[in-house]
């Protein structure tokens, strides 16, 4: 195939066509929709956007998809909805509670139809949103912003110690308690309601997705872990009380992994063990979503692109550029549009083979380098935002590979006054987001260089003597072998 005929090989974000015929392949659409699974995970760029798209677009028959972006989120007045009388990881459950039930509830008010809007349970849904927010159509970042919550006979009015309330304020100070136990309570009469109305209707399921969580976050700060904990926690005890009654609605978390590692609280091992859904890939699964995008643009598949020759060390051309990736297919549609825009610019002014060469993907590497640095800097910034003072250490060694006692001569030289983590700190963290690897016993005897992103069950080891740097920064960093 002429490659120079080919525009693009789609946008770096994980959403396009041949990522969601991926999904369509695995059990993942299924672990979702009807399985056990409500939170799912993966690096940044590894396809979660892809799998909300794919519920949201893909047409089933009975399923009701809503995707709240939290892009633009109001996460500062959120804030503000916190309860002092519980558990610092429950601080927030109840809003996040109330803010899915409402959703669920203007999902079905929306397509009630027939004898069902003129039931009880029909206009005391219609009554609270007027009353409340003027109607039913709510943006997401609007279901906590009012002040008070008005409540009437019309509405609802949830009892609290034998006494109806009339109102619930949701702007209260900071030691003054008990808005879970009265926003629970309002909760669970939406929730009753728009559950009879769901069954009446006949809506056999409703999915509702939370993604783009990460969005305009510059610090992963406690407030904000409470905050996802809160959501989690809320989307576990929602979806147990729709399976209770036998109606299939589900709230569904994406969320990157290196968001959940940093979340603690106390049933945190048994959702990663019973409800989470990790998206991970390998060559042959990348390898796959590429032939997909070479078919629909008239191609066959990837070796119809090549010139058919081995790189250095008789690797394959598609081996070396997953080499030098994170596993993601961000990183491989990055490469390989880099590659397509290198190719065309040598074929343009010096001709030759109309097919990717050795030299083009060699070429393609110092930018392709500084992608993966940018890529990386969104993801460990709001973490440690200092963190490239330990590439400046790194770039100083100039190798690849290097002993801890020379990163632990260096890093004091290029640490700024704001960054208060020692060596060991910075090396952990490195590993931990796979810019390193160590050389540690592969278990057969002999030893390898171990990425965490390649392999996750491979924890930090505080002993680890030599380390390498990820492949793929190696230009950035202008390192040698």
């Amino acid at each position: 195939m002429d490659v120079s005929v080919i525009k693009t090989f789609g946008a770096v974000a994980a959403e396009d066509e041949p990522v969601l015929n991926y999904f369509v392949e695995t059990s993942a659409v299924s672990e979702i929709g009807d399985g056990e699974k409500f939170l799912v995970l993966g690096r940044k760029g590894s396809g979660k956007t892809a799998l909300v798209r794919y519920f949201n677009e893909k047409t089933q028959d009975g399923l009701i998809s809503v995707a709240l972006n939290l892009r633009g989120y109001p996460w500062a007045l959120h804030a503000k909805r916190s309860d002092s009388d519980v558990d610092e990881s429950e601080k927030y459950e109840a809003s996040w509670r109330y803010l899915i039930v409402v959703e669920f509830a203007q999902v079905v008010a929306k397509r009630l139809t027939g004898a069902s809007k003129w039931t009880d349970e029909a206009k005391s849904l219609t009554e609270f949103f007027v009353q409340n927010y003027g109607g039913i159509d709510v943006s997401l970042g609007d279901f906590l912003r009012p002040a008070e919550l008005s409540l009437s006979k019309a509405s609802f009015e949830p009892q609290l110690f034998g006494s109806k309330l009339g109102a619930i304020t949701l702007e209260r100070k900071e030691r003054e308690g008990g808005l879970a136990r009265e926003l629970n309570l309002l909760s669970d009469l939406i929730l009753d309601n728009a559950l009879y109305l769901c069954n009446r209707e006949g809506i056999e399921k409703t999915l509702i997705h939370f993604d783009e969580l990460d969005q305009g976050m510059a610090r992963f700060d406690v407030p904000r872990q409470q905050m996802l904990t809160g959501l989690i926690l809320a989307t576990r005890s929602i979806n147990r009380e729709a399976a209770k009654r036998s109606v299939k609605l589900k709230s569904v978390v994406y969320l990157r992994t290196d968001l959940w590692n940093e979340i603690n609280f106390s049933d945190k091992n048994k959702i990663t063990t019973t409800s989470v859904l990790d998206i991970s890939w390998d060559e042959k699964s990348l390898l796959k979503v590429v032939n997909s995008r070479v078919k629909s643009m008239g191609g066959y598949d990837w070796d119809t692109l090549h010139d058919g020759g081995t790189m250095r060390g008789r690797q394959q051309k598609f081996s070396y550029i997953v080499a030098r990736s994170f596993l993601r297919p961000r990183d491989i549609i990055s490469f390989l549009n880099i590659l397509l825009a290198k190719t065309k610019e040598r074929i343009n002014t010096k001709g030759g083979a109309t097919v990717f060469t050795n030299k083009d993907i060699v070429d393609s590497r110092r930018e392709y380098s500084t992608y993966l640095r940018l890529e990386l800097h969104d993801e460990i910034s709001p973490h440690w935002s200092e963190w490239e003072d330990a590439l400046k250490a790194i770039s100083k060694m100039g190798r690849l590979s290097f002993a801890r006692v020379s990163f632990e001569s260096r890093y004091p030289e290029s640490v700024g006054v704001n960054n208060k983590r020692n060596s060991e700190q910075a090396l952990e963290a490195l590993y931990e987001y796979s810019v390193l690897g160590a050389y540690r016993a592969s278990g057969y005897g002999g030893k390898k260089w171990v990425f965490r992103y390649s392999e996750p069950g491979e924890a930090w080891d505080s002993s680890g003597s030599l380390f390498k740097v990820h492949l793929g920064l190696k230009e950035h960093l202008a390192l040698k072998e």
